[in-house]
């Protein structure tokens, strides 16, 4: 038995895997939903596919681990979908109110972020979440086809909650578009409901189908790009943020997709489209850097390139608050760097990147504005198939395959790259097996970033 033999056989246990969860802010309560949505991917996994469900957590056990969450880097998430454990609708947990007092009485500060589908979201709890301080994010997808999309029992009740919400409670929309089956009129609809039930932002999410999906052969291959181009127009028609996932970049230009009303940004006349260039000074290299730097500065002086001019202006804010001006979230450069560091250029044989087809372009460019040489081989998805293009859903399969096949092109490099976000916290890919199998079966380092 190899090392990756056994690695494969060692599966976290379910209270690793919710320590894991938790430590990045994430608080899974149940995966029961009351809800059947078309565009569900758990029923068409491959079966040796390493994700889990569980039942309604007990609440001893759900208040025994609310001190795992002190460490969490930003927000604290109920049921957002971002771990390897599936996530349900939060509020159907017989004590969903209780879990947020107590996680709200532990951490008095820190923002509380909670993804539903809002059918059991009675004007009742949102006025209580509201008094917690509670933000939502509220996965509508669709007003007009909502027993066909989302097999929703009483669209109407739902639809009457989310209404409810304006005025009461800070949310955001969350739309998986399915323009092939919904239309656009639809769509077009059900972002313009959101917006007059208080949304702020509405996040325009890009379906991603296995092979095994029966929607997929049914989804147009000019959807993807026909959504992008459908969200810049609904940000301008609506006056808020609506932002396409993936936003499938090109390069790392800080170009502003959107400004909030009633942000030092929209006061100080930013504008969507323009590019920022310079934060107090300093050259921007990314979106990421650009509004870093100037949401940890106080009053920081923005340089925009606009209509083929530059302009200057200036955002009257404190330290460390958020600027404003929305932008799509590119490269950590000073991860970048660090990863430079560890890659083996300077080596008489360049560093080999393998890497999705999404992020591809902006690696290269941030490579080339560096002067640094790479392989860089793009990585499609064998193990779902279908139009997957997202790193974290790679396997060492994967990796494999393309590395085999790109074999006669390369020199041999000195390191091998991999997505850190398709592997676990013991190092595991969706299948439970190792990214030291990569290593075992090629003979090359590995390297895992991003």
């Amino acid at each position: 038995m190899t090392s990756s033999d056994r690695e494969l056989s060692e599966r976290p246990s379910m209270e690793a895997l919710l320590y894991q969860a938790l430590k990045e802010g994430v608080l899974p309560i149940t995966s029961v939903c009351n809800m059947g949505c078309v565009f569900c991917s758990n029923r068409y996994n491959p079966k040796s596919c390493e994700v889990f469900s569980i039942g309604p957590r007990d609440l001893e056990d759900i208040e025994e681990t609310i001190p795992w969450l002190q460490g969490a880097p930003g927000a604290i998430v109920i049921g957002e979908s971002v771990t390897r454990i599936n996530e349900g609708e939060p509020l159907t947990h017989p004590h969903f109110m209780t879990i947020v007092e107590k996680v709200r009485d532990a951490y008095p500060e820190k923002p509380i972020r909670v993804t539903t589908n809002a059918s059991l979201l009675s004007p009742e709890k949102s006025r209580r979440l509201a008094s917690l301080g509670v933000e939502l994010i509220i996965s509508l997808n669709t007003v007009g086809k909502r027993k066909e999309v989302m097999a929703d029992p009483e669209p109407e009740v739902t639809l009457r909650n989310v209404s409810a919400l304006n005025g009461v409670i800070k949310l955001e929309g969350s739309i998986v578009a399915l323009p092939f089956v919904t239309g656009w009129d639809d769509l077009r609809e059900t972002c313009r409901f959101l917006k007059d039930s208080g949304a702020i932002s509405i996040r325009l999410l890009a379906p991603g189908f296995s092979a095994a999906h029966p929607l997929f052969k049914e989804m147009p291959s000019s959807t993807w790009e026909e959504c992008r181009r459908f969200a810049g127009e609904m940000t301008r028609a609506l006056g808020i943020p609506v932002l396409f996932e993936p936003p499938v970049l090109r390069d790392l230009c800080a170009r502003v997709e959107a400004v909030m009303e009633g942000t030092p940004a929209k006061a100080a006349g930013m504008r969507a489209g323009d590019i920022i260039t310079r934060v107090a000074g300093i050259q921007v290299d990314s979106r990421k850097d650009a509004f870093e730097l100037a949401r940890e500065r106080e009053n920081p002086k923005i340089t925009l390139l606009r209509d083929g001019g530059q302009i200057e202006v200036a955002l009257a804010k404190p330290r460390r608050t958020s600027p404003g001006f929305v932008v799509y979230e590119d490269l950590d450069l000073r991860a970048f760097s660090a990863w430079a560091a560890r890659a083996g250029f300077g080596r008489k044989a360049p560093p080999l990147i393998l890497t999705s087809s999404l992020a591809r372009p902006l690696i290269s460019a941030a490579l080339e504005s560096r002067g640094l040489e790479a392989q860089v081989v793009t990585v499609r998805s064998r193990y779902f198939g279908g139009n997957i293009q997202a790193g974290g859903l790679l396997t060492v399969g994967d990796f494999l395959a393309a590395y085999n096949n790109a074999l006669r092109d390369l020199k041999p490099p000195s390191t091998v790259t991999l997505p850190k976000r398709a592997f676990d916290a013991w190092g595991r890919d969706l299948e439970g097996v190792s990214y030291k199998r990569f290593t075992e079966e090629t003979g090359c380092q590995v390297v895992l970033a991003g």
